[in-house]
């Protein structure tokens, strides 16, 4: 069986406090892109699980969210079934856009059907959230609000088909140190104005034409996460304005980074802003997209 997991972009992420268990209350609104990641599953006679991936920085071991996502389904089944997955490794890692979390949700899917295990989507939802706060999202897909931790969902309409220049730094940032270095609960009490997640599912579920609410979804991107992020790797706030400086519609670091997107208008725009960027050796990942 032969299955795709798609990568995602935050087009707006607030942090509202932190729990007393170290996880954060958090409102996003969050929609896959045509970037995807490649998984080929089939049952082995032997008992075990293989991981395979064209990645070699990527581990393959029990540290892998695929490998878990096996483990957890065999556990609420109580049934020891072999698998091998191969994995062609497409979503840059490190970049905020939930690859190892839409790996992990295909996996969920597609192995309840390949092994017929018979799980409701409900439920792969509650084993995706004990995994990762992003696995819920990439199992439902589409474009959503999520509240909680990210597992609370709200389906909203698709977006307009928007055209999208990604690039991401070599640098990464890991998403516990980019939490660690928002300290939102200082931010709060010094009185930190929160952007209203609100206004863009407004936008999205509005009935205005494509073109005017592409405009108005690029001029409402917002992360907090911007906050540590550009203060710990400043190379960030240089994508952004080398594509804002080429005619972008609206930039926005997606998740807890690195990767960066541009909305833009036209394809020309969009290889003038690649030009630049693909001069800078600090990037290591640049590719084009759409909305999906």
């Amino acid at each position: 069986m032969k299955v795709k997991a798609c990568a995602k972009i935050n087009l707006c992420l607030d942090v509202l406090s932190r729990r007393s268990n170290g996880y954060h209350d958090v409102e996003m609104v969050m929609t896959n892109i045509d970037i995807a990641d490649v998984l080929e599953i089939r049952e082995l006679e032997e008992k075990k699980i293989s991981l395979i991936c064209n990645n070699k920085d990527l581990a393959t071991d029990e540290t892998n969210l695929i490998y878990k996502a096996i483990v957890l389904l065999q556990k609420e089944t109580k049934r020891d079934f072999g698998v091998e997955v191969r994995l062609e490794k497409n979503i840059p890692m490190e970049a905020g856009m939930a690859g190892g979390s839409a790996d992990a949700a295909a996996t969920l899917k597609a192995v309840n059907e390949l092994f017929q295990l018979g799980i409701s989507t409900d439920r792969l939802l509650e084993l995706g959230a004990c995994l990762g706060a992003d696995i819920p999202f990439c199992i439902t897909g589409g474009t959503a609000l999520a509240e909680g931790i990210g597992e609370k969902l709200t389906k909203l309409k698709p977006v307009p088909k928007l055209k999208l220049l990604i690039a991401k730094p070599k640098a990464g940032l890991s998403t516990k140190s980019v939490y660690e270095n928002l300290d939102i609960d200082n931010m709060n009490k010094t009185g930190f104005k929160h952007k209203d997640v609100r206004e863009m599912v407004s936008i999205i579920e509005s009935d205005e034409a494509d073109d005017i609410k592409t405009l108005q979804i690029a001029k409402a991107l917002n992360n907090i996460l911007e906050v540590p992020s550009l203060r710990l790797l400043p190379l960030i706030a240089e994508i952004k304005q080398i594509m804002n400086d080429n005619n972008c519609l609206g930039s926005l670091m997606s998740g807890s980074g690195t990767a960066v997107f541009g909305i833009f208008d036209n394809d020309s725009d969009i290889l003038g802003a690649k030009a630049v960027l693909e001069k800078d050796d600090r990037i290591n990942y640049i590719a084009t997209a759409t909305t999906v």
